[in-house]
């Protein structure tokens, strides 16, 4: 009644004696069964969010036929599975139940975690296209998409059809569909494995080039929060200074004279937050604090610095790993400007000295172990915080694994 005829909810609500008449039945069954009328509308909820039955388990092996009817084409593969789909996808009556339960659903608790089953089983149908046509090809998706967040546009973009083609069935067309989804995979995937960021694809709707003529009033400021923005969607590798420049609005020439390679964005970021590492280590240690102590706060300090400045940390360390691989040499000034364990160097030579750490090896080693570990570990559990990653490593690295 309410899929074929959601009008008479407006006009009179849904009645039970309605219910009770179309289904043959009797009150007494009715209320034997669901006991109160709220529970009734609640069971009907949750069957009328319940689109999940209406879809297949798993498409792998239609995708799979369809791919190689194709000849591969991925295309023309997409396109037959979008024809051979469309009147089920775009029927009228699952596109009144999808509807009715969007709206209606939501207020039942038992009926929303059916519609996010829902959800849930059309994203693992898409992914398993997704997975099928493009299986072995070493496709990447452009950041910031996710597996997750591209399956959830492509349910958007179908269910906006949906709800286009109830005024006009007319308009929503295989073809257009198809057109659509192609045109999302066609930003979306890296077929060349470059790890890009979608606004990679639309340069051409950016701003024109030249149209900002006078510098801003803080150039190396600006350029900074455009290396961050740079380093957050494209990562070191990818980030270039040109693109740097463009985006804060610097002329090219004036931006290699502040900041000459990507190393030196790095560096103008980080600096600061250096010297404060080393004023923080060099206070604790004037007011009597002890060694152990003093690494612990500069723990939770360093910790916290790479949650602040993550984009920058990012690319300090993926710097580091490739050119130290790459060019010994190439990164002396780096090192040196940014000698992170460094800053710990002349703490670990006074615990030894007083027999509080271990003398087997040399300060220098300890100060890199210490402080590679820490930044490993901040770097590979960011859903951590800081406080728990400085404290792990403090006991890790200072209480050993051994138990007493």
């Amino acid at each position: 009644m309410i899929v074929e005829q959601p009008g008479r909810l407006l006009d009179g609500g849904l009645r039970s004696e309605d219910v009770i008449n179309s289904a043959n039945s009797s009150h007494a069954t009715f209320y034997r069964k669901f006991t109160a009328k709220p529970r009734y509308l609640a069971a009907v909820l949750d069957r009328l969010a319940d689109t999940a039955t209406l879809l297949p388990a798993d498409v792998r092996g239609e995708a799979h036929a369809v791919l190689a009817a194709a000849g591969g084409d991925r295309r023309q593969a997409l396109r037959a599975l979008i024809q051979t789909h469309f009147d089920a996808l775009f029927e009228e009556a699952v596109g009144t139940r999808r509807l009715l339960a969007s709206m209606l659903g939501t207020t039942e608790p038992s009926a929303a975690r059916t519609i996010r089953a829902g959800y849930q089983h059309g994203d693992q149908l898409i992914m398993q296209i997704f997975e099928v046509f493009f299986a072995h090809s070493g496709v990447t998706l452009r950041k910031p998409f996710t597996m997750r967040s591209f399956c959830l546009v492509i349910t958007a973009l179908l269910e906006g059809f949906l709800v286009r083609s109830r005024s006009e069935p007319q308009s929503v067309t295989p073809e257009l569909v198809a057109d659509a989804i192609l045109a999302v995979l066609g930003i979306a995937v890296d077929s060349r494995q470059q790890h890009g960021h979608i606004d990679d694809v639309l340069t051409s709707i950016a701003a024109p080039r030249g149209l900002s003529v006078r510098l801003p009033s803080e150039p190396r400021v600006a350029l900074l929060k455009a290396a961050r923005n740079e380093f957050t969607k494209r990562g070191y590798f990818m980030a270039t200074v040109e693109a740097m420049a463009e985006e804060a609005g610097v002329p090219l020439d004036a931006a290699l004279r502040i900041f000459p390679t990507k190393l030196h964005v790095i560096v103008g970021a980080l600096k600061s937050h250096y010297d404060k590492l080393a004023e923080a280590i060099a206070d604790d240690v004037a007011l009597g604090r002890g060694v152990v102590t003093v690494v612990e706060r500069h723990f939770l300090r360093c910790a916290r610095l790479v949650e602040s400045e993550r984009p920058f940390m990012d690319a300090l360390l993926a710097a580091v790993a490739h050119d130290t691989y790459a060019e010994p040499d190439g990164l002396l000034s780096i090192k040196r400007e940014l000698n992170f364990p460094g800053l710990l160097l002349p703490l670990l030579e006074q615990g030894q000295q007083e027999r509080i750490l271990v003398t087997d090896q040399s300060a220098a080693d300890l100060a890199a172990l210490l402080t590679n570990t820490l930044l490993l570990r901040c770097f590979t559990r960011r859903n951590a915080s800081p406080e728990q990653n400085a404290a792990f490593v403090s006991r890790l690295v200072l209480d050993g694994l051994r138990g007493r």
